[in-house]
């Protein structure tokens, strides 16, 4: 369980984003915890899970808020990090299953 502490500080900071630059951040670590996917526990990719969730149920609030600081349509990372393209979620073009309407 050595990344929980972390998964859950990056769940709390997308449910209060607030900052431009902290949430930038936040997908920067939701990038680095991709990295190391496959160390993580059991417990670890549930949290993960809820913090996936979380980014997805926010993905337009995330997306109006960081309009200033990132524009999304020029995002390089490739698309299995979709955080990275939420215009292209909140589309349509970036199909992640059956997740529930982008709010």
């Amino acid at each position: 369980m050595l990344y929980l502490y972390e998964i859950r500080k990056l769940i709390k900071d997308i449910e209060d984003f607030q900052d431009p630059l902290e949430t930038i951040e936040c997908l920067h670590i939701r990038s680095e915890f991709n990295e190391v996917y496959d160390h993580l526990t059991k417990q670890e990719k549930k949290e993960l899970d809820e913090c996936d969730h979380k980014i997805r149920e926010k993905a337009v609030g995330i997306l109006k808020h960081l309009e200033l600081v990132h524009d999304f349509r020029k995002s390089k990372q490739s698309d299995q990090e979709w955080w990275w393209h939420l215009d292209k979620v909140i589309s349509g073009e970036i199909d992640l299953g059956n997740e529930e309407q982008m709010t």
